[in-house]
């Protein structure tokens, strides 16, 4: 059972740490050039429709499923918390 915990935790920072590392330089690149982002999303916004409106409408159309799947992972997460620690207590129980 320990190299089954071992193996997880391992491959949990096999692809945590890079992945990490990749959304802080995404983070300081987004930081570093906002300007020329927003400039650049604001031009695409108007080259696409009139004044942008057809890319404000999509996504006002489309932010409740963002906002489901954001939810719907908390509450996995939630359930996952719960079931262990109702785990936890059970095998102290059962010692």
């Amino acid at each position: 059972m320990r190299k089954v915990q071992f193996t997880a935790v391992l491959w949990t920072l096999i692809l945590a740490v890079p992945i990490t590392a990749i959304a802080l330089s995404l983070l300081a690149y987004s930081t570093e050039h906002l300007t020329q982002l927003t400039t650049s999303l604001v031009s695409l916004s108007r080259d696409a429709s009139v004044g942008g409106r057809g890319i404000v409408l999509e996504f006002a159309q489309r932010w409740p499923e963002i906002a489901g799947m954001i939810i719907g992972q908390i509450v996995l997460l939630t359930i996952f918390l719960i079931a262990r620690q109702s785990n936890k207590v059970e095998d102290k129980s059962k010692k």
